[in-house]
């Protein structure tokens, strides 16, 4: 299998993951796509589902889910080829509506209090946890997904605010010394076991 490895000294790092693939799907007939697709998603939603080939599946909904590209081989095929409109349901294109970062360390909870009021502590927020929510006064879905043993919540939202949120989070990670990495920082992050 295939990880995205990250770890910090400080306990906190912020990345822009917005250049990988990302989509979605909608319909009344998700189970069967699910089952076509040989994924392994349960039907109770805001929780995240890992694959085999390393997406990982956030149901939003009943009838709507979050394909997100592995990080650590976010080749586009994965993604395309699982959006074909049969089964009643309908690609939705999340690479060009919504950012997508990843904070990790175990010092993310505290930073993230300041700007979002779910309690996203370890123990309260369980890894595969998925929070439709209000961060820094704009809609977004957190995910939690841990990487290997490091704290890891993915942040999504509207893409015409990833300059304010960008901006928002830069701002209240100071306080708590976190690092941010940019994409080229990719390749000396994966790695394949």
């Amino acid at each position: 299998m295939v990880h995205f490895s990250l770890t910090t000294e400080s306990g906190l790092a912020l990345i822009d993951l917005s250049v990988l693939p990302r989509a979605g799907i909608k319909g009344k007939c998700l189970s069967q796509w699910i089952e076509s697709k040989r994924y392994e998603v349960d039907e109770e939603p805001n929780r995240a589902y890992a694959q085999r080939d390393g997406v990982l599946i956030a149901r939003l909904s009943p009838g709507e889910l979050m394909l997100l590209a592995n990080p650590a081989d976010a080749s586009m095929d994965a993604m395309t080829y699982s959006l074909e409109a049969t089964y009643n349901c309908y690609p939705v294109r999340r690479q060009d509506s919504h950012y997508w970062f990843a904070l990790t360390g175990v010092r993310c909870p505290a930073m993230l209090a300041k700007l979002c009021s779910v309690d996203l502590s370890p123990d309260i927020f369980a890894d595969g946890t998925v929070a439709q929510t209000s961060v820094a006064r704009t809609s977004a879905v957190i995910v939690r997904h841990d990487i290997e043993d490091v704290l890891c919540y993915y942040l999504l939202g509207d893409s015409s605010t990833i300059l304010y949120m960008w901006t928002c989070l830069v701002d209240a990670m100071k306080e708590f010394d976190g690092q941010i990495l940019t994409p080229p920082a990719l390749d000396n992050l994966a790695h394949k076991t």
